[in-house]
């Protein structure tokens, strides 16, 4: 990946961020090691973010990590802190004040995750829309079971009921020639 490509790809990653609560100035550069080796700095001030591949020399800190190990920093896949820890970002100047820069990157992730939310939810609903769609069916054909066997009872009953007074006419008949 060339710097060009690396610049372009963090601006595209963290560019979206919402800066409009960070209240304070801070001005990184970034040093980019390796393959795409280079600088560039990212400054926010009242409410403005601004990506841009020059040196800044007025920073309030350094950042100097591998091209990757940067994209994944500020796409939010890689936490600052630990990527310190683990040796994979060394941070000079105000560590505190570079570091602060972590719930703006931590920012990002949030919309990816009430869309993901939304996507189940819609799911879930869909899911217990199909499960009462089954109930009422399955009530519907018992329902429909139970009135054609209680109709049927009915007229099992009926012909039962016109059996025996079938029976009791010609007994009282019989009876009454005797």
């Amino acid at each position: 990946m060339t710097y060009k490509e690396i610049v372009e790809k963090v601006k595209k990653e963290f560019g979206k961020a919402d800066v409009s609560n960070y209240e304070d100035h801070l001005a990184l550069q970034i040093n980019i090691t390796g393959e795409g080796e280079g600088s560039f700095y990212t400054e926010i001030n009242e409410g403005k973010l601004i990506i841009e591949p020059y040196d800044y020399n007025d920073n309030n800190a350094t950042l100097t990590a591998s091209a990757d190990d940067i994209i994944k920093i500020f796409g939010g896949k890689l936490d600052m802190n630990e990527a310190a820890e683990s040796g994979k970002l060394e941070i000079a100047g105000d560590y505190a004040k570079a570091l602060s820069i972590q719930p703006v990157i931590e920012g990002l992730k949030k919309p990816a995750r009430k869309t993901a939310a939304k996507k189940t939810t819609t799911k879930k609903a869909a899911e217990k829309e199909t499960t009462a769609k089954k109930k009422t069916a399955t009530k519907k054909t018992a329902e429909k079971a139970e009135a054609k066997t209680v109709t049927k009872a009915v007229k099992e009953t009926a012909k039962k009921t016109t059996a025996a007074k079938t029976t009791a006419a010609k007994s009282t008949r019989t009876a009454k020639k005797g």
